[in-house]
């Protein structure tokens, strides 16, 4: 039985097969009404999470050069990769093995990420990556992220919302770009 559900779990071909159907559907307007719902009173909570901790500060940049490289980063280096592992071929794999946990599991390993890649490499990012209040952040920023994409059953809700929340952090909340 053990034996069987680790096959299953491993079945790259589903998860790819779910990844390329969770690219190919899109919400309807009834999801993307709940998605804003959901994520709005998320993002500001997180938001505050960040400026009373600090490591989110009001920081508008005053070039329009700066906005554009915040939205590409935002969504190109960070929310596109993000969602594809985390939100689809994650969480994807572990819904084949324990469907009950798997969002929380793949968030886990989301929140996880962070403080590993804060220690591993010397970046702009790392006190921020290894503060325990951005780890809380996180944990719910990805049950929100898990909980769209498995409610719209559409990866683009996921890769919005995440992509459209770290262009404001870089471009108005002092986010460092890569």
């Amino acid at each position: 039985m053990i034996a069987e559900r680790l096959g299953k779990m491993f079945s790259l071909m589903r998860s790819f097969r779910e990844t390329w159907t969770g690219l190919k559907t899109l919400p309807n307007g009834a999801q993307s009404i709940a998605v804003v719902k959901v994520a709005v009173p998320s993002v500001v909570i997180i938001a505050a999470i960040g400026l009373i901790f600090g490591w989110a500060h009001w920081y508008p940049h005053d070039r329009w050069q700066e906005y554009v490289k915040a939205v590409l980063t935002g969504f190109v280096l960070v929310a596109l990769p993000f969602e594809l592992f985390f939100r689809s071929l994650l969480l994807s794999s572990l819904a084949q093995l324990t469907p009950r946990w798997a969002a929380w599991i793949s968030t886990l390993f989301f929140v996880a990420f962070f403080p590993i890649y804060g220690m591993v490499n010397e970046t702009k990012w790392n006190g921020t990556f290894l503060m325990p209040s951005f780890w809380f952040a996180m944990l719910i920023f990805g049950i929100i992220l898990s909980h769209i994409r498995i409610r719209s059953g559409s990866l683009w809700p996921a890769i919005i919302v995440h992509g459209t929340t770290a262009a404001i952090w870089m471009a108005f909340l002092g986010g460092r770009f890569y």
